[in-house]
């Protein structure tokens, strides 16, 4: 499949997309935080490894679950096509939970995408859960950087249609990029990654399945 036609794909699966609350934020409360890395990048094919992490975010963000998945892929990296070379290792960790997460934080973006279609939507639109993405760098949009304090935000404009919030979760750190992936809107979106940050700067169920997943890759590399 060819880059138009994965361009193609990635419209049409855009006409599903749900962005507005099919929950409300106060009744969401199991989070999971997804992220993916790989054993080698510089191989291809290379085993890319997923993890789940499921928080009880009411609850001093308690781990509720993990899972990990390995897959082995040949999708290389290309911007704004990286649902197609992460989310087959995601999908099997997805098939391991046996928790009923609320919602899904994918490391990624959601909607701050040239078609609409970042990670976490092309994941919430596959799976039909509710997603967001948070992403670490600009992929598209406008937007004024957000104050250099605690917690300020700034919305981030694409077409200008509003399309997610540029967040600043501490002074002198670099702010996270925040979009709703599916079923949830942008304002929505900006709530729960606010009420999912603890200590650090990225919202816990990221940060943690980020850890545990170097864990799980040391391990790997260790056994060979």
């Amino acid at each position: 499949m060819n880059i138009e036609d994965l361009e193609r794909q990635q419209l049409e699966l855009s006409k599903k997309l749900i962005l507005e609350d099919t929950k409300p934020i106060e009744n969401i409360r199991l989070v999971a935080g997804i992220d993916t890395t790989y054993t080698d990048i510089w191989t291809n094919p290379t085993v890319a490894i997923s993890s789940i992490v499921v928080l009880d975010i009411e609850n001093n963000f308690k781990e509720v679950e993990i899972v990990f998945a390995e897959k082995e892929i040949d999708f290389p990296y290309i911007p704004t096509f990286l649902a197609y070379r992460e989310l087959p290792s995601i999908l099997e960790a997805y098939k391991k939970l046996k928790t009923k997460p609320d919602a899904f934080l994918v490391d990624g973006m959601g909607i701050l995408h040239p078609r609409k279609m970042g990670i976490a939507s092309h994941f919430g639109v596959i799976t039909g859960e509710i997603s967001v993405g948070i992403g670490k760098s600009k992929l598209v949009g406008n937007f004024e950087m957000p104050e250099n304090k605690p917690f300020s935000y700034k919305p981030i404009f694409v077409n200008k249609g509003k399309r997610g919030y540029i967040l600043r979760v501490k002074k002198n750190t670099n702010p996270i990029f925040v979009s709703p992936g599916n079923k949830i809107s942008v304002d929505s979106s900006l709530q729960l990654a606010l009420k999912c940050i603890g200590r650090y700067k990225l919202p816990e169920p990221i940060r943690l399945a980020h850890n545990h997943l170097q864990e799980y890759r040391r391990k790997i590399l260790k056994e060979g």
